[in-house]
């Protein structure tokens, strides 16, 4: 796994995050338009641009999975994200979605903790039928925030995806129920094994 660089990189990991999370129920609610997929697109590149300000945007060696993967008290923020922002909230989410957006990420950031490593979004190539990137994806994870002696947090609004994170490792430590959707969100931790330097 290694942080995207190039513009095909670039472009790989749009697709793949876009075709990931075209039907995201976590995100449909906010958008004025759910069927426009360009406001989707927008918004997740938004995050990937937040991510990769912060050196977090990351795709697997097989260019089949990405995660946007940074530590939460890196708190950098550019002007052109800002930019984006401000577009999102006027054109995309509309003044009161936009708003009950602000609110909902002030919600989560308070139920999340304040330091450690955040995967805002994990996604792998809906076509791929082979779990490689996904393997990869977990491992490197682990690899880096056990690097930094830090826990991994991860939040989901889908069923199957909290089952898929128990599997994996991930402690579920809250729960709640969404405030603008008949949604439930879970949230999740890893804590980092501490190897032993003298190994």
């Amino acid at each position: 796994m290694r942080q995207i660089q190039t513009t095909t990189e670039k472009i790989r990991a749009f697709g793949i995050l876009e075709d990931s999370f075209k039907d995201s129920l976590g995100m449909n609610w906010m958008i004025r338009n759910t069927k426009s997929h360009n406001s989707k697109k927008t918004i997740i590149r938004l995050m990937y641009n937040e991510a990769a300000s912060k050196n977090g945007a990351f795709i697997t060696d097989d260019n089949n999975g990405v995660v946007l993967f940074f530590q939460i008290q890196n708190k950098k923020f550019t002007f052109n994200n800002l930019c984006r922002a401000i577009f999102i909230f006027l054109f995309i989410t509309g003044v009161n979605n936009g708003l009950k957006a602000i609110k909902y990420k002030k919600l989560i950031a308070s139920i999340r903790p304040k330091s450690g490593w955040l995967g805002l979004l994990v996604a792998t190539d809906q076509n791929s039928k082979d779990r490689v990137a996904a393997y990869e994806i977990k491992q490197e994870m682990f690899r880096i925030a056990d690097e930094h002696n830090e826990c991994i947090y991860l939040e989901t609004t889908v069923p199957r995806v909290r089952v898929l994170y128990r599997a994996a490792g991930y402690i579920e430590y809250s729960e709640i129920k969404h405030p603008y959707a008949d949604l439930t969100i879970w949230f999740f931790r890893r804590d980092p094994f501490t190897y032993s330097r003298n190994k």
